[in-house]
Order: structure tokens, then sequence, then C-alpha cells
């Protein structure tokens, strides 16, 4: 199939280009390198390549069997500072590319955090779902739960800001300590409980929507069905690593939901890889860069 992947350098993304193309699909990738010399290199996966913002595509009419729209803003805390931009970003962005791209499959980022609804980042993902299922009916809505690890190749860009990313930081002495966000939730050792599914099972998954095609439901959940506190990630960090790190109890952070797990798998997810790996590839790709 001819397929645009939208965020084609990022981290979900990259897995993404490089999984379709495996698969015999010729890949089309737009990005705009948010965060400048940082990206990852695909052009040896893709067939062509553009410097595409979303938010200002006008009047470009392309089209392509599946579109994958991971291109967006993402992170919760810092939507609490710039709620404008994620808004602008992730729900204008994604009307863009709806009314620029003609496709027979749109294939949407979304997120974990759309059940609380704690965030302009949360808040923006589910107005950008109800625009996609207002404008066609062929669609497949992917809600991410927190996703982890690398192919050895890939890796998350820009600051840190993801739980394993940091403790991986941490442990491999690029950071003194790791802050936990409060510690007093209603959970089972009074730290958030996260669902973390690995970066390589969410490529499998967009990669068997894309041969599938649109799912047509509410949204599909990626996750692993299990989810971890804080606390239980932190200590799977320092056994796979062998390094017992400094760990600090701060105030909670604004924004974060007390849990977020999956109830409900998708049918598209297989879980081949475990929290083990996930913490256990992102600390050896740490100790690379």
């Amino acid at each position: 199939m001819k397929v645009l992947v939208t965020g084609c350098n990022g981290y979900i993304g990259s897995h993404v280009v490089k999984k379709l193309a495996a698969a015999g699909h010729q890949v089309d990738g737009w990005d705009i390198n948010y965060y400048g010399n940082d990206y990852n290199d695909v052009s040896f996966y893709l067939h062509s390549f553009s410097n595409i913002d979303v938010t200002k595509i006008s009047g470009l009419k392309t089209e392509y069997d599946t579109v994958v729209h991971l291109a967006g803003l993402s992170l919760v805390a810092r939507s609490m500072q710039m709620p404008y931009e994620y808004y602008g970003t992730n729900i204008a962005g994604t009307a863009r590319v709806l009314s620029n791209v003609q496709n027979n499959h749109i294939i949407f980022a979304s997120t974990s955090s759309a059940w609380e609804m704690a965030s302009p980042y949360a808040r923006s993902k589910v107005c950008a779902e109800d625009v996609i299922k207002q404008k066609t009916k062929d669609y497949t809505i992917f809600r991410f739960f927190n996703v982890s690890g690398t192919n050895g190749q890939f890796r998350q860009l820009g600051p840190a800001s993801h739980l394993i990313r940091v403790a991986a930081e941490v442990a491999a002495g690029k950071r003194p300590e790791l802050l936990v966000y409060g510690n007093d939730y209603n959970t089972r050792d009074g730290t958030c409980i996260r669902d973390y599914v690995h970066v390589m099972d969410l490529a499998d998954a967009i990669a068997q929507s894309v041969a599938q095609g649109p799912a047509r439901t509410d949204y599909e959940c990626i996750g692993s069905n299990r989810g971890f506190s804080v606390l239980e990630v932190i200590e799977v960090m320092k056994s796979v690593t062998g390094i017992d790190f400094a760990v600090r109890i701060v105030e909670r952070r604004p924004g974060d939901a007390v849990a977020s797990v999956v109830d409900n798998l998708s049918k598209l997810v297989t879980l081949n890889h475990s929290i083990e790996e996930m913490c256990l590839s992102q600390y050896r790709l740490e100790q690379q860069r």
C-alpha cells in the first residue's frame, strides 16, 4: 500500500516507518524535526520525505491508501503551561490532515490520558478523536498507554520526560537521582500506576491495522493489560541493570492521573516484550548516547 506517516522522525514514527517498509509498503514521511538536529533518520526506509507542518498545510491535495497520523505534541506537564499550542497542534493539525489528504483509512495516535482528561494534552487528543469521527468513517483510533523501550536504533527525542527513560538515565549516570512525584495517591504503594507497552509491539499493532483496514470502533487500546506503579518500575530498572540508584519523593505534579491501565486490549496487539525488556533496552541505549 501507499502509506503516509506524519511525525515520521519521532520516537514512535521511526519504529513504525521501519516496520511498514519491512512489510513491503511504499512509505512517505512528513515531519518538521521539532527538536532540531535531534531526530531519528528514517530516510533509508522512506520512499519520500517532506518537511511539512501539519498545522500549516492548506490547498495540498494528495492521496494515500492509509495515513498514520502521529504528528503532535505529547507532554502532559508542558500542555499545562501551553494549552493554546496543544489545542492548535493536536486538534487543528488533525483537521488539516483530514482536509488535505485523501485516504481510505486514517490511523490516529490518541492517548490513555483520555479517560481522566486531567490535562490540555488529554483534552486535545479527545477533541481530535471527535473531529476524525465527524469527518470520516474510515478510521482506527489507538489510545496508547505509556510507550517505552527501543529497537536499539531509534530513540525518544528531546529532554527525557517518561519514567522508564528517566530511570535509565539515572542508572546510566546521566542524572544524580530520580524524582517521584507524590507517594500519597490511593494506590497499593502510594505512587501513580501506569500501563506500559514496548514501542515495537505498538509498531506491530499499527502495521496490523494498516493490513486489516479501518476498525471503526470508538478506540482501540494499546498497552499490556497490566499496571505498574512508579516504585515498581524503579525496582525493575534497578533489577535489570544491577544498579541501586538514588530516588527522592517530591510533591505531586499537576495533570497526573492516579491510575491508567488497559481494560480492553485491542485484538491488534500481540505482546512480545516485557517491562524488563523495556527497561533494559532503554538503559543500553542511554549507555551509548
